[in-house]
């Protein structure tokens, strides 16, 4: 159970944590979250002896001289630049690589453990999601854990539920997330946790959680051995017409650029655009992207009050790592997809990309877990080739 709490918090509290926020006044999720994760490890090193290798010390070494010399970098061209939220990126990503050099060093000893607390977490976010639906279906009250004061999309999300998460797309990272957690540890018990899955996604109305439910699904139906290719096809082919039709009113909201949060993402891609080709290969500095950006009121009137969402950029990553880190921002961005690549299991690989390109902020926690599975998954391949299965990649 202390795993399954640990986990809990540092994957999946990010409702409780903005709910915290809004509490407290005290800014920084990382304020609430990177205590945990030391105190976590700390607990592993003292109960369960994990070790830590010299290759993961020269790793972070070397991560804590870079973030130095891009902290001084943004000081002396950038000027004043927002301090907090860069140290609070640095740690996530420093975070995100130790997670995964821990648990490829420890497979042994970390996956049990994981796999036992990342499987009650899946039921109990999935079972959150769909009880949250179904009292705002009856009752038109929202039991999310945390919801999103944007007067100008309420009216579009009042259909839809977060659950325990801040919003539906980080709901959709956050069941991705226990699902591919499960999957990895649990491979052949996998039909009430699908189950669970989609009904959750469904409930979301997430569009990132149907293009990654989609990609998990098909996979497994591709890859298994049950039934013929037709067979399994056929069966695929009437999976994607029921996601089609749970999910027609959104798909056509999209298409038909009546979808708020589309449109926000779209048009925070030209303005993010905009502001690369001014600033690069310097950036705007860490936090000065609004100083930069030109938010046309006849477009985001409909959409974001620009004037309270001060720290609002693009919806997309690596255009905000490019546009305030400059050339430096693509780095990063090759340094965290880098951690998660696996030829052995593209589906994390995947998921990541599907984060970075949805989603304008590094700081998900569904990212510290996505960065346990593919350090089990190296973990996994490493062992094997050890006994002479395989060579490691």
């Amino acid at each position: 159970m202390v795993h399954a709490l640990a986990w809990f918090w540092i994957g999946y509290s990010d409702g409780f944590v903005y709910s915290l926020i809004n509490l407290t006044e005290i800014t920084g999720y990382m304020v609430y979250i990177a205590p945990v994760i030391f105190s976590y490890i700390t607990y592993l090193v003292l109960f369960y002896k994990i070790s830590i290798s010299r290759s993961l010390f020269l790793k972070q070494l070397s991560f804590l001289f870079f973030s130095i010399f891009l902290l001084f970098f943004q000081f002396f061209t950038a000027g004043e630049f927002y301090s907090v939220g860069y140290l609070q990126v640095m740690v996530m990503i420093g975070l995100i690589l130790l997670i995964t050099d821990l648990f490829k060093e420890n497979y042994e000893i970390l996956r049990p453990i994981f796999a036992h607390g990342i499987l009650i977490i899946h039921y109990v976010i999935c079972f959150y999601a769909l009880a949250a639906w179904l009292v705002l279906w009856v009752t038109a009250v929202d039991i999310s854990l945390y919801i999103a004061d944007i007067d100008s999309l309420s009216g579009f999300a009042a259909n839809r539920t977060s659950g325990l998460h801040r919003e539906p797309s980080w709901a959709g990272y956050a069941l991705a997330s226990s699902y591919l957690g499960v999957l990895i540890t649990r491979p052949h018990r996998m039909l009430l946790p699908q189950i669970a899955y989609l009904i959750a996604i469904a409930v979301t109305g997430a569009g990132t959680g149907l293009i990654l439910a989609s990609c998990f699904i098909a996979h497994q139906v591709l890859i298994t051995k049950r039934g013929n290719l037709m067979t399994r096809l056929a069966f695929l082919g009437g999976l994607g017409l029921l996601l089609l039709f749970v999910f027609s009113a959104r798909i056509s909201d999209v298409l038909d650029l009546k979808d708020p949060s589309s449109r926000m993402r779209l048009e925070s891609t030209t303005v993010a655009a905009e502001v690369i080709a001014e600033t690069f290969p310097i950036g705007t500095g860490f936090g000065n992207y609004q100083d930069y950006a030109v938010f046309d009121p006849n477009i985001w009137g409909g959409l974001l009050d620009i004037s309270e969402a001060t720290y609002y950029k693009s919806d997309i990553l690596v255009l905000n790592f490019i546009a305030e880190f400059g050339v430096f921002g693509i780095l990063l961005t090759i340094i965290l997809i880098m951690n998660f690549t696996s030829r052995r299991n593209f589906l994390i690989s995947i998921t990541v990309i599907v984060m970075i390109l949805t989603s304008g902020t590094v700081i998900q926690p569904a990212y510290f877990v996505l960065a346990a599975i593919i350090g089990l998954e190296r973990g996994r391949v490493a062992r094997q080739a050890m006994n002479g299965h395989g060579t490691p990649r």
